[in-house]
């Protein structure tokens, strides 16, 4: 019997702890591979194929492209998520622009598709059938030279540690997209430091551990989570708390079959929301800083029109919308701004003196850069900052580690976060 896996997962575009990838968008990507005997397929009936799942693409049909899946395809995903899932990925690549053959590895066809917002590896196959079996959207990555030089460090080259972390590090720093990289090692409560090349092309400056600002992405979420379990330990929310509690009269319909969405499920990225909501990027919004007018009513907006389609607690989807939704709740709830409760709550009773989201004058953002080598922008989260709008320093990223590990201050918050609150897989999964 031939065995089938299907593997639906995300590739996060964001520099969410160690570099930036070139077009920062979050792309949907569907796996299916079909473990069945060799058929194979001229040229033309592959491209046949491409050519129709392109136009049907771009006419937002995927009923007509569903009609192209094999089997064994519809049986690991229906119709219904695959309408969801095409709708997201427009939202976010645009339109189809065009296809160029790359090569055949055994019967997949290899294309670079070129998107409005995005260029992706394509990546197609088909079964006995004439139908696709293999429907793949990667990153496009061109080669990555060397640099020349041998990029600075501060590491001392001492120690058996020191000697390991440049063993690391080095085939990573000496890629020629790639700038600096500060790093914490924590041993036995002992925290040492290492940087590495420098915080902008051309400047010379290694990354300060205490003073180099990184977007740290969706490590944002796990603050998101600590600011819930504060909000509970507190007696403010309760984690089953139906989320229609904290959002205005306006917005009626937050269930599914009358089971509300809870906190906790916004935070066990089990709720029922999407990754992304439908109305993220609209037109005149920043290619380079998807986020940026993504404000309040735009979510109150979305989540109005939102119809709730499949169990509450059940089928995990990592969400960036619903983690920022409960950031927005928790900041709303107190009456105050997300990172007015983030500073007060959290970041001053560990002592993470420059966690933050709003930047000053004096602050030191390290640049951040493409797969392509070229600069890119930092994103602004706006109402969705909860889910990754965090900067922070190395240091204070060693802080809030240690502060994990043993728990003293915010000590039943912590470790409410760290209690298995639902199951992925048949693992055991705590807040955020």
């Amino acid at each position: 019997m031939p065995i089938y896996h299907i593997l639906v997962y995300f590739i996060n575009y964001i520099f969410e702890i160690a570099f930036k990838i070139e077009i920062k968008m979050k792309i949907l990507l569907i796996l299916f591979i079909s473990i069945t005997p060799f058929f194979a397929y001229s040229q033309s009936k592959i491209d046949s194929v491409r050519i129709q799942i392109e136009k049907n693409f771009n006419d937002k049909n995927a009923e007509k492209i569903y009609e192209l899946a094999g089997n064994s395809f519809r049986k690991a995903i229906s119709e219904k998520d695959f309408a969801q899932i095409s709708k997201s990925l427009f939202t976010q690549l645009g339109k189809w622009n065009s296809s160029e053959f790359l090569k055949q590895d055994g019967k997949v066809n290899h294309y670079k598709a070129s998107f409005e917002r995005a260029t992706q590896n394509f990546f197609l196959s088909l079964d006995e059938d004439g139908k696709f079996e293999t429907l793949l959207f990667q990153p496009f990555e061109a080669p990555i030279k060397q640099k020349e030089a041998l990029a600075k460090t501060d590491n001392p080259m001492k120690s058996k540690l020191d000697s390991t972390v440049e063993k690391l590090v080095r085939p990573y720093i000496q890629k020629e997209n790639t700038m600096g990289l500060c790093m914490a090692v924590i041993q036995d409560g002992n925290v040492k430091y290492y940087s590495y090349g420098e915080t902008k092309r051309g400047n010379g400056e290694l990354p300060k551990y205490d003073k180099t600002l990184f977007e740290i992405g969706s490590v944002s979420k796990t603050f998101t989570a600590l600011l819930l379990a504060n909000e509970v330990v507190d007696g403010r929310m309760s984690l089953d708390d139906p989320i229609i509690k904290y959002l205005p009269d306006s917005i009626k319909n937050m269930s599914y079959k009358d089971k509300p969405i809870t906190l906790v499920t916004l935070s066990n990225h089990n709720s029922g929301f999407p990754r992304l909501p439908m109305n993220l990027y609209q037109k005149g919004d920043p290619t380079d800083n998807p986020y940026k007018n993504y404000d309040i009513n735009r979510l109150f907006t979305y989540l109005k029109n939102f119809k709730p389609y499949r169990e509450v607690g059940g089928q995990y989807e990592y969400s960036n919308l619903a983690v920022g939704l409960l950031g927005t709740l928790i900041a709303q709830n107190n009456q105050t701004t997300y990172e007015q409760i983030l500073l007060k709550n959290v970041c001053k009773p560990l002592h993470l003196k420059n966690t933050k989201i709003t930047l000053g004058k004096k602050d030191k953002l390290a640049q951040g850069y493409g797969v392509n080598g070229k600069e890119a922008s930092p994103w602004d989260l706006n109402a969705l900052e909860g889910a990754g709008g965090i900067r922070s320093t190395v240091e204070d990223m060693s802080k809030y580690i240690q502060a994990n590990l043993k728990p003293t201050t915010l000590k039943e918050a912590i470790l409410l976060t760290h209690k298995s609150t639902t199951t992925v897989d048949k693992r055991n999964v705590g807040l955020g």
